[in-house]
C-alpha cells in the first residue's frame, strides 16, 4: 500500500509539472504575440502618414489636396440620349422589369428642366443628395418667385423624387409621367 502511494503521488507531481510547462509554454506565446502585435503598431507599416519623410512644403500641399477630396461632388448622367436601355424600354411589353430606368430617367429629368437652381444663392451646387428636396421644401415656404406654387404640386415632385431615388416600390412609366408632368409645370412657373 505504501508502494502504490508513492506511485500516485509521483504521477501526480508528473501531471503538476506537464500542467505547469503547458501553461508556460501558452502564455510564452500569448506575451510574445502581444508583443510583436504592438512593435508592429509602431513600425513603418500601413498607418504611417501620408508624405511621412517629404519636405514640409510637400507635405503641406499633400493635406490640401486630401482635404479637397471631401467638397468633390459630382453627379453623372444616368441615361444618355442615345442609351440601347431607351430602346429596350420602348419595345418591351413588360414594364415591371425596367422600373430602374424609369427611375434613372427621372433623376436625370431634374437636371434637363430649366428650373433656376443657381439662380438664388442657396443651393449654388449642382442639387445632389438633399439639396434637390431642401430646394423644394424652401420652395414652399420661402419668398421666392415661386411662391404661388401650389403645395400640392411641390409634394407630388417630392414624393416622386424621393420615391425614384431612394424608394424601394415600384416606380414604373405611371410614376414616372406623374413625376415629369409635375416637374414640367414647376419649370413653367
Amino acid at each position: 500500500m505504501a508502494s502504490s502511494s508513492n506511485w500516485l503521488s509521483g504521477v501526480n507531481v508528473v501531471l503538476v509539472m506537464a500542467y505547469g510547462s503547458l501553461v508556460f509554454v501558452l502564455l510564452f506565446i500569448f506575451v510574445k504575440r502581444q508583443i510583436m502585435r504592438f512593435a508592429m503598431k509602431s513600425r513603418r507599416g500601413p498607418h504611417v502618414p501620408v508624405g511621412h519623410n517629404a519636405p514640409k512644403d510637400l507635405k503641406e500641399e499633400i493635406d490640401i489636396r486630401l482635404s479637397r477630396v471631401q467638397d468633390i461632388k459630382y453627379e453623372p448622367q444616368l441615361l444618355a440620349d442615345d442609351d440601347a436601355r431607351l430602346l429596350q424600354l420602348e419595345t418591351q411589353g413588360n414594364l415591371n422589369c425596367y422600373n430602374y430606368l424609369y427611375r434613372m430617367k427621372a433623376l436625370d429629368a431634374i437636371r434637363a428642366s430649366e428650373i433656376p437652381f443657381h439662380a438664388e444663392g442657396r443651393h449654388p451646387r449642382s442639387l445632389m443628395g438633399k439639396n434637390f428636396r431642401s430646394y423644394l421644401l424652401d420652395l414652399r415656404s420661402a419668398s421666392t418667385p415661386f411662391r404661388g406654387v401650389r403645395k400640392a404640386l411641390i409634394d407630388t415632385l417630392l414624393d416622386g423624387y424621393e420615391t425614384a431615388r431612394y424608394g424601394t416600390g415600384v416606380f414604373g412609366r405611371s410614376e414616372y409621367l406623374r413625376y415629369q408632368e409635375a416637374l414640367t409645370e414647376l419649370a413653367s412657373v
